[in-house]
């Protein structure tokens, strides 16, 4: 997520995103920057989710909660849980709604380096779900992730990067042939002062890619998905409204 780091109280940011995949992460990405000591940060977010065939029909209204903590200067812990509201209508409407699984993610600085001109930082991850989501919604299978976030801010500018991969079903507890993810995500923003108020304006524009991968499947059966997430951001203070 895209976190001007000269804040030093707790940050809350609120998030409203249409978006026509899970897979797509809003429009910020997890930077390489880990928050100083005994920093919080608090994110949530309203997403709306849709897909239509000739059979059926149907409609997520998710609604996640994330909240960040910076253990020390070299250490983030991260805990997400998410409500969903599932609606889909085929010969009748089932509504289904409930808590998903939790996500846990620590992150950990390998590189950072503080200039007057830009700032530049490293930071490896990783990460799972933990299976305990509404079983209508989860699949009950544990999920992890490894990944490294990259970022680099010549002010006034952003650039932040993150590569993940992930292990569906590392347990191999269901049947079905679950393909491993490797998930890339690019955001570009800059930000804008109005006058010498403490409010500012923040174009941002993400490109995220997610490929399954899998030695043993048919070439032809993987999907391939690319997002591409124009955007902007409000900042008072230490609130970002992003859309």
């Amino acid at each position: 997520m895209i976190i001007k780091t000269r804040y030093k109280k707790t940050i809350l940011i609120l998030l409203v995103t249409a978006t026509s995949a899970a897979q797509a992460g809003g429009i910020s990405v997890d930077a390489g920057l880990t928050p100083g000591k005994d920093r919080w940060m608090l994110r949530t977010q309203y997403r709306f989710m849709e897909m239509e065939n000739s059979m059926m029909t149907m409609q997520n209204h998710v609604v996640p909660l994330m909240m960040a903590y910076g253990v020390s200067s070299n250490f983030t812990l991260m805990v997400r849980t998410m409500y969903v509201n599932r609606i889909v209508k085929m010969n009748n409407k089932i509504q289904t709604t409930g808590i998903n699984d939790a996500y846990v993610l620590l992150k950990f600085k390998a590189y950072r380096e503080n200039t007057e001109k830009y700032v530049f930082g490293i930071a490896p991850y990783v990460a799972s779900n933990i299976p305990i989501g509404n079983p209508e919604i989860s699949d009950r299978t544990w999920n992890p992730d490894l990944g490294l976030s990259v970022s680099f801010r010549p002010r006034p500018w952003s650039l932040d990067f993150t590569s993940s991969y992930t292990f569906m079903d590392a347990l191999n507890k269901t049947e079905s042939e679950e393909r491993n993810n490797l998930n890339l995500n690019i955001a570009f923003s800059s930000t804008i002062p109005l006058g010498n108020s403490d409010i500012a304006l923040s174009p941002v524009f993400e490109v995220s890619y997610n490929k399954e991968l899998d030695a043993n499947a048919n070439e032809g059966s993987k999907q391939d998905q690319l997002f591409l997430s124009p955007g902007f951001m409000f900042i008072k203070s230490s609130i970002i409204l992003e859309l």
